[in-house]
Order: structure tokens, then sequence, then C-alpha cells
């Protein structure tokens, strides 16, 4: 085992140092080892990266550094302790991959400091496995990259932020293009309108629509919005579906109730078609597979007949608002709606309008589809997600000050040089600063079994 109290007698050698060294080594619920900066050499290491890595005690003790890592990754590493060498006190941190005895490769982030044991240039390292974090983040990337909507980010003044590749390709121009220009460059509103609308979607009084957008070309997109403030403090969400072939389609299939019928029976959502001026509803089998009402049994109104009571009167309001405006195409709503075995659904509920040239809505078209699901893992991810990044914020924070300054006190205390302090004084700071990281690595490790209880 390493002398970290190297210098100093037994009896001299305090009760504090040895705690501090057990919890913050030896007892830390990270994997840590040290390794000999000029040869790689790996000179100790804890129980938490015996048992992640698999190998035993003796094992990683007969290990390099190299030996952790894939053979594509070793070059990066060897200059990356370059770096180290040419420093006497450094904090480096990092995303790198890494590989268990078993050969599973993993990512993890290093956080080092250099630190001289018996004369030896070494550093300390701590790595925390972020292997499942990068999974979720490639799903969420892979999402935001090949969904057919158009995805924006943007700031307070409407500049693009981020976007996916459906934005190139349903507005046209290059990413390059794309870095330099407003949103509002997108829409076809009057100028005069711009500022108003703007200032009612920051203030969150728009949410979703229909709205008319330009191409690069100058021709016109019909798009169906939906829109969320703030995402993070000054920046914003908009996600665009390109509905305008919908559109032109639906307006031509005002008279094609045949071609209704054929996606109503093939259709795996509950998709209707609402005869306005009969009042009358055909209901695709759609409804009865998500919903388990029997169509045959039970009458015309069965949809707003069943939306929760607590929803019912807006939802309706929303409908009947959106079905007296001449110039509107679309609605979306969600709300909650009472299945037949009595358990409440969480839905969206799409519509489309069917007008007569003087804009009165003659016949609509339906969409209800049960997102109860999908709400709850998304918003168990987002909970998720945040206690994570609270978890790596204390690690790569507020670990550091504590430790940091241990690490110098431990260093006055082998030297014997303790200036203006006493030595009773630099014990104190000592076994202070290890009460204050045993404090936070329990706080870590206790978020940390919640987001595992969590996931479970």
């Amino acid at each position: 085992m390493i002398n970290y109290t190297q210098g100093k007698s037994e009896e001299d050698s305090s009760i504090s140092s040895e705690v501090m060294y057990r919890d913050l080594f030896l007892l830390n619920p990270q994997p840590m080892w040290v390794y000999d900066v000029e040869t790689f050499e790996i000179l100790n290491v804890n129980e938490a990266a015996v048992r992640h890595y698999g190998y035993s005690r003796d094992e990683f003790l007969r290990l390099t550094i190299k030996d952790l890592r894939p053979a594509a990754e070793i070059a990066t590493m060897v200059s990356a302790v370059e770096v180290v060498r040419k420093h006497d006190k450094l904090y480096s941190s990092g995303g790198y991959k890494h590989q268990k005895k078993n050969g599973e490769i993993i990512d993890v982030n290093i956080q080092s400091n250099i630190i001289y044991i018996d004369g030896r240039k070494a550093e300390l390292v701590l790595s925390t496995d972020i292997t499942e974090k990068c999974k979720t983040d490639e799903k969420f990337k892979a999402i935001f990259e090949h969904t057919q909507d158009a995805i924006m980010i943007c700031d307070d003044d409407g500049n693009c932020l981020d976007y996916n590749t459906a934005v190139v390709d349903m507005f046209g121009y290059s990413r390059n293009e794309l870095d330099k220009i407003s949103l509002f460059k997108l829409l076809k509103v009057r100028a005069g309108d711009l500022h108003a609308i703007w200032t009612r979607f920051l203030k969150g009084k728009v949410r979703n629509g229909k709205m008319h957008l330009i191409h690069k070309d100058g021709s016109v997109i019909i798009g169906s919005f939906n829109v969320k403030p703030n995402i993070l403090p000054g920046m914003h969400l908009c996600v665009v579906t390109d509905i305008t072939e919908k559109v032109l389609k639906s307006k031509a299939l005002i008279l094609g109730n045949e071609r209704y019928k054929l996606i109503l029976n093939a259709a795996n959502e509950a998709i209707y078609d609402w005869d306005i001026e009969r009042d009358k509803v055909e209901w695709g089998t759609g409804f009865k597979d998500i919903f388990g009402y029997d169509l045959a049994v039970y009458n015309n109104h069965i949809w707003s007949d069943n939306i929760y009571h607590e929803d019912k009167e807006r939802v309706i309001r929303e409908i009947s608002a959106a079905l007296n405006d001449p110039g509107r195409e679309m609605l979306v709503t969600e709300c909650r709606y009472v299945k037949f075995d009595q358990k409440v659904a969480l839905v969206e509920h799409r519509i489309i309008f069917l007008r007569n040239v003087n804009g009165k809505a003659i016949r609509a078209v339906g969409s209800v589809r049960d997102i109860t699901d999908y709400k709850q893992s998304l918003h168990r991810i987002q909970l998720q997600n945040e206690q994570l990044r609270e978890i790596a914020w204390i690690q790569s924070h507020v670990v550091r000050a504590p430790l940091t300054r241990m690490m110098g006190l431990v260093e006055l205390l082998k030297l014997g040089e303790y200036g203006d302090l006493g030595k009773e004084e630099i014990l104190n700071l000592v076994q202070q600063s290890a009460a204050e990281l045993d404090s936070v690595i329990k706080e870590i490790v206790n978020k940390a079994d919640k987001v595992q209880t969590e996931d479970d």
C-alpha cells in the first residue's frame, strides 16, 4: 500500500489523515487509481475500480494505464500524459474510452490531479462510467437528426442556435446559410405583426397551430407547429411538420368519401371522418382497439361523451372555436380520456377541417392517439437526466474544492512547512475538509441510488 504520510513517524500520523485516505480513496464509490506519470505503472487502486473493471487487486497493480485503453485509444492517452509531464500541478478532465478485463468497451469521464508519492510524480485519477448516458444521448441525437419534423432551437432574437437535417430539407438553405439566418426570415407574416407574434410566443401564449412558411425559392410551405419557450433560459424550441401536401390533398378529398372509408378501415390509430353538416361521425377500427368501446353499441358522440370531466369544457370550446374560424385548417390538442375499462389516458387529438369556398367547415378528418406511455417515459428520462447532470456537477465542482485543499494541506504536513499555521491547525483544517468531502460523497451516493431506483 502506498504511504501517503511518508516522512512522519507512525505516532505522528493523525486519525483524521487515515479517515481522509480511507474515505477519499479506498472507500470512494467511484473507481480511482494512482499511476506513475513516467512509467504509466498503476501504483494503487481502490475497491470500486476493482469491482467495475473486473480485475483483482493484484492483477490491477500489475497493469499500466495503457492496459485500460482500447488499442486505438492508446496514442491519444500517451499524448495526454505528455502534457501532464510538463506541469508540476495540473487538474484535468475529459471523456475517454476504457476497456474492462472482459473486453467490454465503456465510455468514461476522467478527472485527475498531479500528486507526488515517495518522490515519484504521479496522477490521481477518478473514473466515472457514462456509457449509459452516452447511449441515451445517442438515442436523442438519432431522434433529433432522423425525424421528418423540422426541429429548431432559437435564442431570444430568433437566431437559429441548433437545428436538425429536416430543417435543411424543408427550407432549402444550406447549414452555413442557416447559421446566419433568423427564424423571422422563414415566416410568411406581415412585418408589422412579427414583433407581436414573437412576444406572445415568448410569454407562452402561442403553443401550436398552423403557419405559412417561406422556402428559399420563395414557395410557400404550410406548417403545423408546436412550440415551447424557454426549454433552457433564453432557448426556445419549435417543431414544424410540413402539412402542405396533406392540406392540399385534403381539399381535393371533399368528394372522395370512399377513399376516406379505406383509410379509416386500414388505420392503426383512432381516425374518424366527421360529416359536419349532418353531424355524423364514422370511426376507423383503431378506436375500439385503443379505447375499448364497441362502436356498434355506442352512439355518434362517443368521443365527446367520454372526455375526462375536467378537460371536457376546454376541449369542446377549442374544437368549436376552430370549427367556426374560416381561416383555421387544423387543430392539435391534448386531453385526458376515459377508456371503456375506466382507465384515464392522455391523448393527442388532431383535426383537419375541410371547408367550402365560403370558409364554412363541412367535413373534418381527425386522429386520436394514446400518448400516456410516451409522456410518462419522456418525463422520467427528463428527471433522470436532470439528476445525472446534478451528480456530474457535484463531482466536477463541489468535490474538487475540499479535495484540492486537503492535498495541499497534506503536502505541507509532509514537508513540515507550516508557515503561520501551526501543525494542529493544519490537522484541524484537514479534518474539516475530510468531513466536508465525506458529506459530498454521501450526497452523490444517495442521488445515484435514487436515480437507479427510479430507473428500476
